[in-house]
């Protein structure tokens, strides 16, 4: 009896390693290469439930007369049973249920994930784009652009951005935001994602591998549809597509030991891949001598492929920016005395949602009073006050690329004589610095953050009654002037940090323009009337045709033009 039992043990161990080795097949062979239909998977299941159906009967009921052949098929019958599983029911083996089936029928059509031009004609204007904007040509020649930067027969892996939830809970905290360097590349805006580029011998031999999330019936139900195999290949045009799992490991890890020009990735980020399959892949391709700490850097060359935009990029940057001007003329409707920081920068924001921003490229400045003078001032919880100047710094991301803007204004709509000699040193920095851009070989934004230096010096010694050139050589001028003139602009606010300041300006660059003087209220150093003030001016350039073209020249930075735009938010 005891060898009996073991045997039946040893025998339904058996029954359940060979069924959940067939799905195992199914996942890493028939879901990658689609190679197994669904066809083929419902006979195997109506088998599996009419063996079990088989062996209840057998055990429940009395014997009786096999089934007549019947053109209808009865309600035992397993074809039917299968028809009812499909509409809902749960047939269970040895744990399964028809989730997989769903899954099996899920990966035989492509699952895009997120808007598409039949899903949201109203982003996307036609078939040709994968995001609002870009077309997958564009998409195609950032990856071939990126291989241009790499060595003959290297690799290089990108990883999507994790989903970032609220602390201590699994509910997301907004709308999820993609890394700015796996967006560029690949047009996806989900998470759980990873993108493989092997260059072979010219960067026009780029293999394109997309791997994405497995199926999971719990996730879609809480959280919505995501990528799936099909759709990496014929929605986002990747060579292969796969989903996670042993066959996406092993592909990655013959990827990397075929890189004898070198593998190319930002190792924190890897970290991010929580299923673990790129961690197993180099694992397993250290066998062969590719290490970690081989892996050279990859952001320096997607941030030069990033930092040059295309047409359709000013252009999405120019659409950012319009939108941002049309809020801020709300924040002006709202800024009255007696209005709060709060009222302004929620009216801000509204009208970005409304207009269709994603989000907000950052948390918004709104600092009144003192809160001026606090270069990233967030309380934003004060009432405005009358003789007090508001400085506003926000911006929107609207599909994709954002939008920096700083104005500083009269909240009583009247300046002090004070106000606008510092408003005017600020601006004579601004307008210097949006003169100097041209492309010739030279200049550059550190060229213009020390004409700033010059120009705001000297506006301080009027106003300070000191010297400019003791105020540089001192170093004295950073206490007011502490931050730099500009930064690179584009899918992310602080755009592609690794591009050296340096760099001399080359036509379609998109940059800011920020200078700012602060005077603390308790400086006892500077004149009373000066105590408490803080002005900034930021605008959003492109250079272009060999100059600068203000992108928000909408929003008056003359004092006399800013004036009559607060008084009437309308006519912006």
């Amino acid at each position: 009896m005891f060898f009996l039992g073991a045997r039946n043990r040893a025998r339904r161990l058996r029954d359940a390693v060979n069924f959940n080795s067939f799905f195992r097949c199914i996942d890493h062979a028939a879901l990658a290469t689609h190679r197994v239909t669904l066809y083929y998977t419902d006979i195997f299941i109506a088998h599996r439930v009419s063996r079990r159906r088989h062996k209840e009967f057998a055990t429940t009921s009395p014997p009786r007369a096999p089934l007549k052949t019947s053109k209808c098929p009865t309600a035992s019958h397993p074809v039917a049973m299968l028809s009812r599983a499909r509409a809902g029911a749960s047939i269970t083996h040895h744990g399964f249920t028809l989730a997989l089936a769903r899954a099996l029928s899920h990966d035989a059509a492509a699952v895009a994930g997120q808007p598409t031009h039949v899903t949201h004609p109203h982003l996307l204007s036609s078939a040709r784009e994968l995001t609002p904007g870009i077309t997958r040509d564009e998409y195609a020649a950032r990856r071939r652009a990126l291989a241009v930067g790499m060595p003959r027969n290297s690799v290089a892996v990108l990883v999507a951005a994790p989903k970032l939830k609220f602390p201590g809970t699994i509910i997301p905290s907004g709308k999820y935001r993609p890394d700015a360097d796996f967006a560029y590349a690949t047009g996806v805006t989900q998470p759980e994602c990873a993108c493989v580029l092997e260059r072979g011998d010219t960067a026009d031999d780029v293999k394109y591998t997309l791997i994405v999330p497995e199926y999971d019936a719990r996730y879609a139900t809480w959280d919505g549809e995501r990528i799936n195999a099909k759709a990496a290949t014929d929605v986002f045009g990747a060579d292969v597509g796969l989903a996670k799992g042993e066959a996406a490991a092993g592909a990655v890890a013959t990827a990397l030991r075929n890189a004898k020009g070198g593998v190319y990735a930002d190792v924190t980020k890897l970290a991010w891949d929580e299923s673990h399959i790129l961690q197993r892949a180099f694992a397993a391709a250290e066998l062969d001598g590719v290490t970690r700490g081989n892996v050279r850097g990859l952001t320096a060359l997607t941030h030069v492929s990033r930092w040059r935009k295309s047409e359709a990029e000013i252009e999405l940057i120019r659409q950012s920016v319009e939108l941002d001007i049309k809020a801020f003329a709300r924040a002006y409707a709202t800024s009255g005395v007696g209005s709060s920081e709060a009222a302004v920068m929620a009216a801000h924001e509204a009208a970005c949602r409304i207009g269709g921003a994603d989000r907000l490229a950052y948390p918004s400045v709104v600092g009144s009073g003192a809160g001026a003078c606090v270069v990233h001032y967030h309380p934003n919880d004060k009432i405005l006050r009358d003789g007090d100047l508001l400085l506003m710094d926000a911006g929107c991301e609207l599909n994709g690329y954002v939008s920096d803007i700083t104005r500083t204004w009269p909240i009583n709509g009247k300046w002090t004589s004070a106000q606008e000699d510092v408003y005017g040193a600020v601006l004579d920095a601004h307008d210097a610095c949006v003169r100097a851009v041209r492309v010739d070989h030279e200049t550059s934004l550190a060229h213009l953050h020390r004409l700033s230096v010059e120009v705001l010096a000297h506006g301080l010694a009027k106003l300070l009654k000191t010297s400019a050139q003791s105020l540089i050589r001192s170093g004295e001028y950073t206490k007011y002037y502490p931050h730099s003139v500009g930064h690179w602009l584009g899918m992310d606010t602080h755009d592609v940090p690794t591009v050296s300041i340096a760099t001399p300006f080359e036509n379609n660059v998109v940059f800011t323009i920020e200078p700012g003087l602060y005077f603390p209220h308790d400086d006892l150093d500077v004149p009373r009337d000066l105590r408490g003030i803080g002005i900034r001016i930021e605008d959003d350039c492109v250079v272009q045709n060999g100059g600068c073209a203000v992108l928000s020249s909408a929003l008056a930075v003359d004092p006399a033009r800013a004036l009559a735009q607060l008084a009437s938010p309308s006519t912006i």
